[in-house]
């Protein structure tokens, strides 16, 4: 779902955000990269990337169940009370 996004990654030693694509983060348990200001090495660690993004997509998926059921329900009529003058 998020793989053609991106994150922004500082970097440890000059702090310039470089652009990372998700998908980079989930084929791997690490994630290597140069930054484009200062030419440093950055190593990323993807182990509490993928657990978040997991948590994410979850809640997702909880997000879509509960609009598919909502949808199902018919509209309640509005009722006199309902309504403020």
């Amino acid at each position: 779902m998020f793989e053609d996004e991106t994150i922004d990654v500082a970097c440890p030693q000059c702090g310039y955000k470089n652009s990372i694509l998700v998908r980079e983060l989930e084929e791997s348990a690490e994630t290597h990269f140069v930054c484009r200001k200062c030419q440093a090495g950055v190593r990323i660690e993807a182990d509490e990337f993928k657990h978040r993004l997991d948590q994410v997509l979850k809640e997702v998926e909880d997000l879509e169940r509960e609009a598919a059921r909502d949808a199902k329900r018919p509209a309640r009529r509005p009722r006199k009370g309902d309504f403020q003058i």
